[in-house]
């Protein structure tokens, strides 16, 4: 079971490859990103010959903080029903069984890992507010703490509508892929605002906007934005997964899938802009992604996934295409 985030489970698959045996099942707890086509990818013809089980959580049981390192953690806004794709089909149920038994939440099936691919989450939540609270800074400049917003408990209207505008192009881009594919199940792929009421319930306390679903969700409360200690102040902590994670491994594919369907993305393009400047990366150029730097992210175009007919076939069970 992998429990890192998205940027490290290619190099985690390799590394647990040559090790993997018969009848094994291979799977994460946070499913964002290229998990699927990057499991098929290195284990190739083993998953049928040798019977391996590959299977992704759609989010994380829980939020976690650390209270002692390696000995203890405060468990946040634990979910009231996990979901779970696995391939093949036919294991789905038993290991919905064993994440019952895991995590003491009940766990059921989903049709496919697109859903996880897709599904509006960290990839369009952090760099929405990150930009938000520091689109003004030059990265160099000493912040005060104290003035630093808490990650979602201090949501503003601004960082919010820029989350629905990345939020509003996924929910294109699945529009898209439904109408070639009208059999697929992308249910799971709900609106930002939606997905988090049904997924933390009762601990959103006020329901009316985007901006208070975020303010008032229990599930949320006390997270703060990742900060070093610098001369003079903090700065914005750069080398997390924020970046290194929800941009190459978030952003980034969802650019590439949409190009798979002529689906325009402006506001996706932004937001890698502005952050790929932090990183002295070029992952985009000119609005479109720079093949150089394809190996360094998730995208399915780096996997070989280049028609819409393949990242189908690589990540769910679908009728023939409408034409």
């Amino acid at each position: 079971m992998v429990a890192g985030p998205a940027h490290i489970h290619e190099s985690l698959l390799t590394a647990i490859a040559p090790f993997v045996e018969k009848n094994c099942w291979v799977g994460t707890i946070f499913g964002q990103g290229p998990f699927a086509w990057a499991a098929y990818s290195i284990f190739k013809n083993r998953i049928q010959k040798d019977n391996i089980t590959i299977w992704s959580l759609y989010n994380v049981p829980a939020i976690c903080k650390i209270r002692k390192y390696g000995e203890a953690v405060n468990v946040i806004g634990p979910k009231k029903v996990l979901q779970c794709a696995v391939k093949p089909l036919t294991m789905a149920d038993e290991v919905c069984c064993i994440m019952d038994d895991m995590f003491q939440i009940p766990t059921v099936p989903m049709d496919n890992f697109l859903m996880i691919t897709l599904t509006p989450s960290n990839q369009i939540i952090h760099p929405a507010r990150v930009y938000g609270v520091f689109k003004d800074w030059d990265g160099k400049a000493p912040l005060d703490k104290s003035k630093i917003p808490l990650l979602y408990e201090d949501m503003d209207d601004f960082s919010a509508d820029e989350m629905q505008k990345l939020d509003d192009e996924i929910q294109a881009i699945k529009k898209a892929i439904l109408a070639k594919y009208p059999h697929i199940d992308l249910s799971a792929v709900m609106p930002i605002k939606q997905r988090i009421i049904k997924q933390y319930g009762e601990q959103v306390k006020d329901r009316s906007t985007l901006t208070q679903v975020f303010r008032t969700n229990q599930g949320y409360r006390t997270a703060a934005f990742p900060l070093v200690p610098v001369d003079g102040g903090v700065h914005l902590n750069i080398k997390t997964r924020f970046f290194d994670e929800d941009i190459p491994y978030g952003l980034c594919i969802l650019k590439d899938i949409a190009g798979l369907v002529n689906v325009q993305t402006p506001a996706i393009d932004k937001m890698i802009e502005w952050h790929q400047k932090f990183m002295n990366k070029q992952y985009i150029i000119n609005g479109k992604l720079n093949k150089k730097l394809l190996k360094e992210t998730g995208c399915p175009s780096r996997f070989g996934i280049k028609s819409i007919e393949q990242l189908i076939a690589a990540t769910a069970s679908a009728t023939k295409p409408k034409l």
